[in-house]
């Protein structure tokens, strides 16, 4: 009997290790972010780090580090800056999605005009975000791509 109770409490080797809200569907979702501005960078861990669905695994000053990162990282969701050091953003979501279609990928600009959003969308990207826009728009576009769906900010058209 004894072993028996120490067996049932034993975890398998798939949930070993693993919090039991990761071992089940409602795991917090993945998010890597790469932007090159450290505050605005920072400030996007933050905000998606309160959400309890969410999760950030991952950050990138540059398209060629986040390349290398993200294959490790394994995020859902990445939430990659057009302007960036070296390599635009929108090139970084063309290489991605040639090699991962099923990565969501939603670009963040400065940039207002809607060529960016159709460049954005054009690219391999899942949505584009004016980073004018407020917190909740942040995780509404995040949750958005991640069911699927193509966002692009409000004020964009």
């Amino acid at each position: 009997m004894k072993s028996q109770l120490s067996a049932s409490k034993t975890p398998d080797r798939k949930t070993r290790g693993k919090k039991p809200e990761e071992s089940s569907s409602t795991a917090a979702k993945r998010v890597f972010i790469v932007e090159d501005h450290p505050v605005l960078r920072e400030t996007l861990v933050q905000i998606v780090s309160r959400q309890k669905d969410l999760t950030v695994c991952g950050r990138a000053s540059a398209a060629n580090r986040a390349f290398k990162a993200i294959s490790r990282a394994k995020p859902d969701l990445v939430l990659v800056d057009i302007t960036l050091p070296g390599k635009s953003g929108l090139e970084l979501v063309k290489e991605l999605r040639a090699v991962d279609r099923k990565i969501k990928l939603l670009v963040v600009s400065m940039h207002d005009a809607a060529l960016y959003a159709d460049r954005a969308l054009q690219a391999g990207g899942n949505g584009y975000l004016r980073k004018q826009g407020d917190p909740e728009e942040l995780i509404r576009a995040i949750r958005d791509t991640l069911d699927g769906r193509i966002f692009v900010s409000k004020d964009v058209g």
